[in-house]
């Protein structure tokens, strides 16, 4: 009980729902892996067009430039995913253009030998070039400015001694204990002007400044994004086919890309399954509405359960008509774990009041401004005649002996038989129907709570009601609760009394169960319900009551079923929208 103490209170002070902070960390988790394969697949497509673009390039080039009839570009895309510490997808795109052979006879493919400048290489050219095309077309959405890359440019040079320096004009500076990998080692190398070329490493390193040189000079996009630049070298020692190792190739790693793609994709998965991220938030401004949110969770009886995800139900219903629905946060009342007496007195005696202040006068006649909904989340129950009933908190049941503590096993009850059940669910407590009647004196009525809101005491202009309760004796967790054998169990439930211009939304009729639906910690009609306001989002106030119940009707049922769990939620209209036209009506009126 205290842990349960303890979690509600965290609740309150964050007004956040810890499942819903839970279930963020667990959220990239859940969907990173299908959201990098979607990508994945993009990607792969860009990759095949790159390369059937660079066949048929190379097929293209003049003859002075033509690769070998069995040279090869190859073009790799694909992406690295990375999860960070708070669990969110970050994707790079690695780039990829290499040249490879499978038999060697000419020169001209490779540098020539003691060559480092790009144009002497026929493979290195068209790489450049290749690279330059497809920066500024297949991956223009990619290299944008800013956006950080780290360019690796590979070069190699043969195992050929030198006998003698190489002249080096200084065309790309002059380095000194410049970093890069040798033959797969860090060291500093340094080569200039006055020194000259001595060793196939600097060789190998001029020929990557060569590619560098080409793409700052050539690629415009590259020259806005955040570059850095790493070289790697290699010298090869094959004294038979020592040309078939003076090449170069080009990597290009783009940083944190389609970002903006992966928060929208999270935010549709979101909108499939979670209602507590990304809330809408209107702009739309719904003065004339006003709200009591009753949840009920703690019932603080030991023989009567508690609700589950109840407070997290009311809660998140108060955030929706605020930021979604544009109430104003002070029209929006949420009482929580509340008596009967919280009810009438903070409930519905503020609605009351509320409703006197704002009716215009037009005369002696009073013209009604405020639109009202009552939402309940809790227990409910019917009393012998099948009248139902929302379960208040703190109730008194020092004069009903078969509600006391009396160590029983079980803490569930049976209202109102005098036989011995023959479920074995749990049924282990039996009330009398003087018992019952007790119970149902302390409990609030919908008849009751409709009557009170009769049009000479409460002038609005209509009443929305959304029950999301059982009134069958069975809790949503599936377990019997509160049960009530009466007279005649083939009558049918006798439904309220309502004012004319009232409708009532119940999570199921009085004879079947609405049950919680587990794996996002929600009564199923609240989740529905909140899910289409989150799926429409302004166009919610586009769409009639009867667009929106269909729609949570659909999808509450089939969920349902499929959990062996299946409720159907059903709408109860007062005189006034007997014809239907309470379908026409809309949130924002």
């Amino acid at each position: 009980m205290m842990k349960r103490i303890l979690t509600v209170l965290f609740l309150l002070g964050t007004m956040v729902p810890l499942t819903a902070q839970v279930g963020e960390k667990n959220l990239n988790r859940r969907y990173q892996n299908e959201i990098r394969d979607s990508l994945a697949q993009v990607v792969s497509q860009r990759q095949r067009e790159m390369q059937r673009t660079a066949e048929s390039v190379l097929t293209a080039l003049p003859n002075e430039e033509k690769l070998y009839d069995e040279s090869y570009i190859t073009v790799v895309a694909e992406l690295i995913d990375t999860v960070y510490a708070d669990g969110s997808l970050h994707l790079d795109l690695l780039y990829r253009l290499s040249y490879n052979c499978r038999h060697l006879e000419g020169w001209t493919d490779d540098y020539p030998l003691g060559v480092f400048d790009v144009d002497s290489s026929n493979s290195c050219r068209a790489i450049c070039r290749l690279t330059k095309r497809f920066v500024e077309s297949t991956l223009k959405d990619i290299a944008t400015a800013g956006r950080e890359v780290d360019i690796t440019i590979s070069s190699s040079a043969d195992g050929t001694e030198f006998l003698t320096k190489i002249p080096y004009d200084g065309r790309y500076g002059d380095f000194r204990y410049c970093p890069t990998t040798f033959n797969g080692e860090r060291i500093r190398i340094s080569v200039d002007r006055t020194s000259g070329i001595s060793n196939n490493c600097q060789l190998a390193y001029l020929r990557t400044q060569s590619v560098k040189a080409f793409l700052e000079e050539n690629i415009e996009a590259l020259r806005k994004t955040r570059n850095n630049y790493r070289f790697v070298t290699q010298s090869y020692k094959d004294s038979i086919n020592t040309h078939y190792y003076r090449r170069s190739s080009i990597e290009l790693r783009f940083y944190d890309v389609f970002a903006g793609t992966v928060e929208r994709m999270q935010r549709d998965r979101m909108h499939d399954d979670y209602i507590e991220y990304n809330i809408p938030v209107t702009k739309v401004k719904n003065e004339d509405l006003y709200v009591l949110l009753i949840a009920n969770e703690n019932y603080g009886c030991n023989r009567i359960p508690d609700v589950p995800y109840a407070l997290e139900d009311g809660e998140l219903v108060r955030q929706y008509f605020i930021k979604a629905l544009g109430v104003p946060e002070r029209q929006v009342k949420l009482l929580q774990n509340a008596t009967l007496q919280d009810i009438r007195q903070e409930g519905i005696h503020w609605l009351t009041e509320l409703s006197q202040a704002v009716a215009t006068k037009k005369g002696e006649e009073t013209l009604p401004t405020a639109n009202i909904v009552i939402y309940f989340a809790g227990h409910g129950f019917t009393d012998l005649d099948g009248a139902a009933y929302l379960m208040p908190t703190g109730l008194d049941v020092s004069d009903i002996n078969s509600l006391k503590s009396n160590g029983q096993k079980s803490g569930w009850c049976l209202f109102g038989s005098k036989k011995k059940s023959t479920d074995t669910t749990g049924y282990d407590i039996e009330l009398s129907k003087k018992e019952t009647r007790k119970l149902a004196a302390q409990c609030l009525s919908l008849e009751e709570l409709c009557s009170t809101f009769n049009a000479k005491v409460m002038p609005v202009k209509n009443l929305t009601l959304v029950v999301d309760a059982s009134f069958n004796g069975i809790g949503r967790d599936g377990k019997p609760v509160v049960h009530c054998e009466r007279k005649d169990e083939g009558k049918k439930h006798r439904k309220p009394s309502l004012r004319s211009d009232a409708v009532v939304l119940l999570a199921a009729d009085y004879n079947k169960t609405a049950y919680a639906f587990d794996a996002h910690h929600h009564g199923f009609l609240t989740y529905f319900l909140l899910k289409e306001v989150k799926y429409h989002g302004d166009n919610i106030f586009r769409l009639t009551y009867q667009d929106i119940f269909e729609e949570v009707a659909r999808k509450l049922n089939k969920e349902s079923a499929l959990q062996n769990k299946w409720q159907e939620a059903i709408g109860i209209a007062g005189g006034k929208y007997k014809d239907g036209s309470w379908q026409k009506m809309k949130v924002k009126n």
